[in-house]
This record gives structure tokens, C-alpha cells and sequence, in this order.
């Protein structure tokens, strides 16, 4: 039977992680990061990053412990919206951190760092919904199983993606500036930022026992931060493709450029070679539109 489980609790935290995960790649139009380092910064949220904020929260929670009573509802709070946001952001950012810092190239623009964050964050709460999954199960049955893996997944699923997105965006914007001032500035800003959003997020779960509204309180400002997050994506679309129109003439053949300057015709095209399951054409694709975009990336250099 545990088995049975174990194995439900993993195909309910994988399925909304691969769904999340292909919109996260989908974002980043121009120019996709490679597979291997998605894989290996999703793998850095689900278990170093996990475990390095429980130990931490573990190391905090002493001298918490010294100053509230331990189970009260200022110690839960302090732990949810304090220390919970400060420790989780930190050990999930060092993962995009470490891709800055290892594979330079291939973390180019703000969106990049958007995507690796994100990615990081669909890591560490794959992991973190296998725990509330389990417990859930042991503790309440099936009922409240089903209830928690829908809540995390549906109106919650993109919580920590939100959260690191915020943090990857930050060293991003770091990269891409060259004033020593945004360069230190813009990390620390990320940072904060997706700790302010996590620990109000936590609030508003943390005070479900008293009213339900805080929970819609929760949901209403991650979605709404959601959208700002998305309005910055579409607005660095806006930007990347005025320097491919821009930057891109004399760089690649005219029926190259009106491909990779239009989503439309870029959308077609991709439709028809999947329609006929050409693998092949389908690659040469996805390295033209690689290719066009480092062309353009020269230009502006």
C-alpha cells in the first residue's frame, strides 16, 4: 500500500512540475536554455536547496524558541513568513547564482535569469509537495490527500516559480548592466523581492485557522504578482525583437529574417514540421533560431 502511494504522491507532484516546466522553457522565445542546465537547476531546488533551508530554519528556529513559546501563533508566523522566505530564497537563488557564475554564456538577459529562478523554484516545491503530499496521506486519508495535492498544484503550483523567478531576475539584470552600481544593487533588489512576495504568501497561509479570506489573500497577490511578472516577459519580447529587426538585416538571408522576426510565421513554420513528424526539420529549427539569435548578439557586442 505505501508503495501505491509513494508512487501517486510522485505522478502527482511530476505531471503539474513537466506542465509548469514546459511553459517556463516556452517563455524564452529567442533563444533556449540548454536542457542539461535546466535539469541540473531543477535538480538543485528539489535536494540541495531543499535541505540547505531546513537546516537552516532548524539553526534559526533556537533562538526563536528562546524568545516565543514554541508552538504559538507569533513562533509559527516568525517561522512561515521570516525565516521560511529568507533561508528558501537564498538556497534556491544560489542555484541560478552558481549558473552566473559556471556557465556565464548561457545566462545572457533578465529572462534568462526569470527561467533558471523559476526552474528552481519548480524544483524545490516538486520536493516540498512530495512531503505535504505523504503527510496529508498519513495523517487525514485519501479526502484530504486529494484536497492538498490541488490546492499546491492548481492555484499555488506557481508559487516558488514566482518567487525565484523574482531572484533570477535580479542577477539577470545584474549581467546585463555594466554599472558597478546596478551590478550590486539589482541581486539584493531580486533577492528581496522574492522573499517580500514568499513571506506574504506565507502570511496569508499562515493565518488560515482564523479566516479562510487571509488563503484568498494569498492567491489574489501571487497571481497578481504573476501578471507583473509576466508584463515584464512580454515587454523584454517587445525589446528582443526590436534588435532583431533592428541588428539582424545583413546578418542572415531575407527569408531567414522574415521567419525569425515574426511569431507568426515562426508558429507555422513549427506547426508544419510537426505535422509531418519530421524530427530533423524540427531541429534544424530550434538551432536556426539559435543561430539568429547569436548573429544578433554580435551585432549589438
Amino acid at each position: 500500500m505505501w508503495l501505491i502511494a509513494l508512487v501517486l504522491c510522485i505522478i502527482a507532484g511530476l505531471i503539474p512540475s513537466a506542465i509548469y516546466g514546459w511553459f517556463i522553457n516556452w517563455l524564452d522565445r529567442h533563444e533556449k536554455e540548454p536542457r542539461r542546465l535546466l535539469i541540473l537547476v531543477f535538480l538543485w531546488g528539489a535536494v540541495p536547496a531543499l535541505i540547505l533551508a531546513i537546516v537552516a530554519q532548524l539553526i534559526l528556529d533556537i533562538p526563536t524558541s528562546w524568545i516565543l513559546a514554541e508552538g504559538s501563533l507569533e513562533s509559527e508566523l516568525v517561522g512561515g513568513s521570516l525565516w521560511a522566505p529568507i533561508t528558501e530564497e537564498i538556497a534556491k537563488g544560489l542555484g541560478v547564482l552558481l549558473v552566473l557564475l559556471l556557465a556565464r554564456r548561457e545566462m545572457d538577459s533578465v529572462l534568462d535569469g526569470i527561467v533558471y529562478g523559476a526552474v528552481a523554484g519548480l524544483g524545490f516545491a516538486f520536493t516540498e509537495n512530495l512531503l505535504y503530499f505523504g503527510a496529508s496521506l498519513a495523517e487525514e486519508g485519501w479526502g484530504t490527500w486529494a484536497f492538498v495535492v490541488v490546492l499546491r498544484t492548481v492555484p499555488f503550483g506557481l508559487n516558488h516559480a514566482l518567487f525565484t523567478g523574482l531572484v533570477g531576475a535580479g542577477l539577470g539584470a545584474a549581467y546585463l548592466s555594466a554599472r558597478t552600481s546596478v551590478k550590486l544593487l539589482a541581486p539584493l533588489g531580486g533577492l528581496l523581492a522574492g522573499m517580500l512576495a514568499h513571506g506574504i504568501h506565507n502570511l496569508g497561509a499562515s493565518l488560515t485557522h482564523i479566516s479562510c479570506l487571509t488563503l484568498c489573500g494569498s492567491f489574489l497577490f501571487d497571481w497578481g504578482a504573476i501578471l507583473m511578472l509576466g508584463a515584464l516577459i512580454s515587454s523584454i519580447w517587445r525589446q528582443e525583437k526590436r534588435w532583431m529587426v533592428e541588428y539582424l538585416p545583413g546578418e542572415v538571408s531575407d527569408s531567414v529574417y522574415q521567419l525569425v522576426t515574426s511569431w507568426g510565421n515562426w508558429r507555422r513554420a513549427r506547426w508544419k514540421v510537426l505535422a509531418r513528424a519530421d524530427r530533423s526539420s524540427w531541429r534544424n529549427l530550434s538551432r536556426l533560431r539559435q543561430a539568429s539569435t547569436d548573429s544578433m548578439k554580435r551585432a549589438l557586442e
